[in-house]
């Protein structure tokens, strides 16, 4: 980039233009009276050395014409300038490629108001990159009318109204930046202190190095003695900056920066182009914290200059550097917060399901504890939970905006879950966003306030691939949702090893070659049926495995039909055609019958027998067909009221049956005999053998829909999808020959809370079963049947027929496929949620949780105090057969004066104390406009990073536990966790208030 500074013999010389000392050719010379001799306004002189150019003195062209893009223009002139006169047409300067005018502005020179200055105007990007009012590069037409050239105007008239005679007229071209003030700029630092003689007053622009005593609402002034490069200082349209910093340095030595946290505030950028000077401006949001009444070294604010900041002409700043100086200090009482439960202001409630108001905080009624914190699966992404085993310090949880493990209650390493059960405080799946559950156990969402899914939350089983039949491995069963039931294997391709001379293939892969007469040495050829449902629940030791769809029959098989078909069998070599199968005489002696397809799994409703087609040539006599492998049936659930519950805790959560793989065949293998014999009689030899052998592999089965329970404390919203659906059986590359498998089951949902919202939209929960796959000769795998929906909510009960078009299978679907005497009540039940009914498990947990507390006053940090001669903390409580409230923490009537607190007597243990309190810190370093709704992560976050403590068990471990980062606290909040499984929470009526004792400082 090309600097230039204008010399200092121009500027000279227009002062002296002024006096009359320049000469005509020096500087535009002319006799003070006009340049044409005669008397009027004229042009005497410009900065880019303007020279007469005709004879009459009437024009004057520009010695100069290469000027800066930033780069003022000066014309003098014989007397005073009437500014209003001077605009884009009696002073043009023309873009001459685009025709464009460029912004600028019209001044006087503050030394004589007969010199007119223009300034192309200066302004910024949003990065803060300084952008010139003349572009690099372009060529500039300047001109100022007069009147003894030019007809038209508007003139530049002088004060007394006389207008301009002479005409200026310059080709420019524009490069480079000028430096308006040559050589190395410095900056002057000022901060406004309190008077030490005069309490109360401000005394402002005191140097701010080494100041004491500044005032809490001080600006930090910055004052350079040069036009800066405004891209080296603060972006002027965000107000912030990375090249000069302000920071509280809270161990008061500023060579240590390790615990220096920025102040929040914004800069202001002034840029004085007449008297070249910038000014950056630093205001403290809040104004900035005590110096400290309770540290033994005052804390300091540290201003840092960077070495990069330099002028427009590049020039770097002569005095970077740290600027140190010391706030005044504020000393703050010790004061005590108290939550009275009065209103919900400072509920937390998407983290909690209790009753909070009124004046007392009640107990909830489940949800779980929300130990793991917040899960929020944004936009565009997908989160996977295996209900098996899931490890959440894995690098796919490393996002704290997804999932901070700084909200667990009470952590513990590794950060494991095992069995399926979440306890989520909240739980959120934005739009276009995924969380799949996989894994053998049903997943339990258990969320101590709000679920909400925006996107998709899919416990779907997964349809089987469409399959060749060429391959030597039958087609895999696919994976179920979690805890439904696999789909079965297709059928492996028959060996053909014995069969090399007429076209067969040897299958490297089990089986191996067929015992013909050996119905066990089919067992790989055969479908492999689909997992199943245990019975009579998921807890049974050992279950009974129900409702799988059935695998398909390889074919031919001995022993599968009843006689005389019972000897058909898989030929053993190419001599074994008699007994292999009836070989159609009208399709070239060949077999025309293949395995049979795979059936689907049942759940709700049985699922369905698969269909076998066969090469039909309109024989006389049907060929004998494999029997159908026969769908689940849903009566081995014995479906009762209870199962309908679908109730975790007895088991009854369970996904639904897999669907069956398709059978493998010899379709279209050949023997060598005439047609009008029944192909009995050989063609060219002997003896009637095979002449073609085609071994056939199948597809294999849809896995089943998985089980899944959402339990809010708060509420369940559905405004996206719930996807327990079976997958679809596997289908024929066509028009090769593997047969179908059968469809998946569909699972389960169970919506508790105490309100469960569904959007109405349809198909908003989808328990469908899968779709039987496409086989050769029109077979068809199975369809699954449908699986269970139930939504359990505080009474009034939702209704079944406003919910039933929310969900899929439609009625409609169901009796199309089942009959009239289907109805929705067959998949979808309405049940009040009675959460105190549970035996035992995690949903007897519940909580609340409270905003963040924020408390007045310029300090940096919350002193939080520990027991002494007053409690730290204590929250009263109202016992039964208690006529006052009982302390927690301090002496009560229960143990009587001396005993043991209740804190001590239950425990303060999560999982073995009918209630815990935790509290958590975090370092604010910006506003917090809504302390309920804090983003604790991402760019957006008014938090520090690595601020966020633990949760605790009393606040004074706030002041002593250090954050991550090592940043102390200054603000706060609490939980409340209930456990409804202990044996003393049947006492305990409600928390009457919290209170806390914190000094700031």
């Amino acid at each position: 980039m090309l600097v230039r500074s204008r010399p200092g013999p121009i500027l000279a010389c227009l002062t002296t233009l002024l006096l009359g000392a320049c000469s005509g050719g020096g500087g535009g010379g002319g006799s003070g009276n006009g340049s044409n001799g005669s008397g009027g306004l004229s042009i005497t002189g410009c900065s880019l050395t303007c020279l007469r150019s005709n004879s009459a003195g009437t024009q004057f062209s520009c010695s100069i014409t290469q000027i800066a893009v930033n780069e003022e223009l000066r014309v003098i002139f014989n007397s005073p300038i009437n500014l209003a006169t001077v605009n884009n047409n009696s002073f043009q300067v023309v873009e001459r490629q685009s025709g464009k005018t460029p912004s600028g502005t019209f001044t006087l020179d503050s030394s004589s108001n007969s010199i007119l200055v223009y300034r192309p105007l200066l302004t910024f990007d949003s990065s803060g990159n300084p952008i010139f009012g003349l572009t690099s590069g372009e060529t500039y037409d300047f001109k100022i009318p007069g009147t003894a050239l030019d007809t038209l105007g508007p003139f530049i008239a002088s004060a007394t109204g006389d207008e301009n005679t002479t005409r200026l007229q310059c080709t420019l071209i524009a490069s480079g930046i000028a430096d308006p003030s040559p050589g190395a700029p410095r900056v002057t630092t000022t901060v406004s202190i309190l008077d030490p003689q005069n309490p109360g007053q401000i005394l402002p622009g005191q140097p701010a190095q080494g100041q004491v005593n500044v005032y809490r609402f001080s600006d930090v002034t910055m004052v350079f003695d040069d036009v800066m490069n405004p891209a080296t200082l603060a972006n002027p349209v965000t107000g912030q900056s990375v090249f000069v910093t302000v920071k509280v340095d809270s161990d008061g030595d500023p060579s240590t920066t390790g615990d220096q946290i920025a102040v929040d505030g914004a800069f202001t950028l002034t840029l004085d182009q007449t008297n070249l000077v910038t000014t950056l401006v630093f205001h403290a949001t809040s104004g900035f914290p005590s110096a400290g009444a309770k540290v033994p070294v005052k804390r300091k604010i540290v201003v840092n200059l960077s070495p990069l900041i330099s002028d427009l002409g590049g020039n770097p700043l002569i005095n970077p550097g740290n600027v140190v100086f010391t706030n005044e200090v504020i000393p703050f009482p010790t004061q005590t917060i108290t939550e009275s439960f009065d209103d919900q202001t400072l509920e937390d409630s998407p983290h909690g399901g209790s009753t909070w108001g009124s004046g007392v905080l009640m107990t909830g009624p489940g949800g779980g504890s929300g130990r793991l914190g917040d899960l929020v699966v944004p936009r565009g992404t997908t989160v996977t939970l295996n209900t098996d085993f899931e490890d959440f310090s894995a690098s796919a949880f490393a996002d704290p905006a997804v999932f901070n493990p700084q909200l667990i209650v009470d952590p513990i390493a590794p950060l494991q879950v095992v069995g399926g059960v979440f306890e989520f405080s909240r739980l959120l799946v934005d739009s276009g966003a995924t969380l799949r559950l996989v894994g053998s156990n049903p997943a339990r969402l258990l969320v101590r306030g709000e679920i909400v899914i925006q996107g998709f939350l899919d416990v779907a089983g997964l349809s089987a691939a469409v399959h060749s039949a060429t391959d030597f491995a039958g087609g895999v069963g696919e994976e179920s949702g979690p805890g439904g039931g696999k789909g079965g294997p297709g059928g492996a391709r028959p060996d053909g090893e014995n069969f090399l001379a007429v076209g067969g293939v040897d299958n490297p892969n089990d089986p191996g070659p067929v015992n013909p007469l050996d119905p066990a040495d089919y067992a790989l050829l055969n479908g492999g049926a689909g997992g199943g449902i245990p019975f009579p629940n998921a807890l049974a030791n050992p279950p009974t495995f129900v409702g799988f769809g059935e695998g398909g029959l390889a074919w031919p098989q001995p022993g599968a039909l009843p006689a005389p078909d019972d000897q058909i069998h898989f030929p053993a070599d190419p001599d074994d055609a008699a007994g292999s199968f009836p070989y159609e005489p009208f399709a070239a002696c060949q077999i025309t019958v293949p395995g049979s397809a795979g059936a689907g799994g049942a759940h709700a409703l049985d699922g369905r027998a698969g269909f076998t087609g066969f090469i039909n040539v309109f024989g006389p006599v049907p060929p004998p067909l494999p029997p159908p492998a026969s769908g689940g049936e849903s009566d081995d659930l014995v479906i009762t009221p209870v199962v309908r519950s679908l109730n975790p805790e007895l088991g009854f959560l369970r996904g639904g049956g897999g669907g069956g793989g398709g059978g493998a065949h010899i379709t279209v293998s050949s023997v060598n005999g005439q047609i009008g014999n029944d192909c009995n009689v050989p063609i060219g030899s002997p003896t009637l053998m095979i002449a073609d052998f085609q071994a056939h592999s199948s597809a294999g089965g849809g896995g089943a829909g998985g089980g899944i329970q959402m339990q809010g404390g708060r509420r369940v919203v559905v405004n996206g999808n719930v996807v327990a659906v079976g997958g679809d059986g596997g289908s024929s590359v066509f028009p090769d020959l593997a047969m179908s498998g059968g469809g998946g089951a569909g699972g389960a949902i169970l919506l508790q809370g105490p309100l469960v919202q569904v959007q109405s939209v349809p198909g908003r929960l989808l328990v469908d079963g899968g779709l039987g796959g496409l086989g050769p000769f029109g077979s068809l795998g199975g369809n699954g049947g449908p699986g269970f929906l139930r939504l359990e909510t505080f009474l009034p009960l939702l209704s079944s027929s406003t919910e039933k078009s929310k969900i899929s299978p439609t009625e409609s679907e169901l009796q199309a496929l089942y009959g009239l005497g289907v109805t929705i009540d067959d998949v979808l039940s309405i049940a009040e949620w009675r959460p105190q009914d549970q035996p035992s498990g995690p949903s007897l947990l519940s909580g609340a949780q409270s905003c963040w507390y924020l408390i007045p006053g310029n300090f940096f940090q919350l002193v939080f105090e520990d027991d002494g001669a007053e409690l730290g903390w204590d929250m009263p409580l109202r016992i039964q057969g208690f006529a006052n409230p009982q302390s927690y923490r301090g002496e009560n009537d229960l143990t009587g004066p001396g005993g043991q607190s209740l804190e001590e007597l239950w425990g303060n243990d999560l999982g073995s104390a009918p209630v815990v309190v935790r509290f958590q810190g975090a370092r604010a370093i910006a506003p917090i406009l809504q302390p309920c709704g804090v983003a604790l992560a991402g760019i957006n976050s008014p938090i520090l990073g690595g601020s966020l403590t633990s949760w605790v068990e009393k606040p004074a471990e706030l002041t002593t536990v250090p954050s991550p980062s090592g940043a102390t606290a200054n603000m706060f909040r609490f939980t409340v966790i209930w456990d409804r499984s202990n044996p003393n929470f049947s006492m305990i009526q409600d928390v009457e208030e919290i209170t806390i004792r914190i000094t700031p400082d």
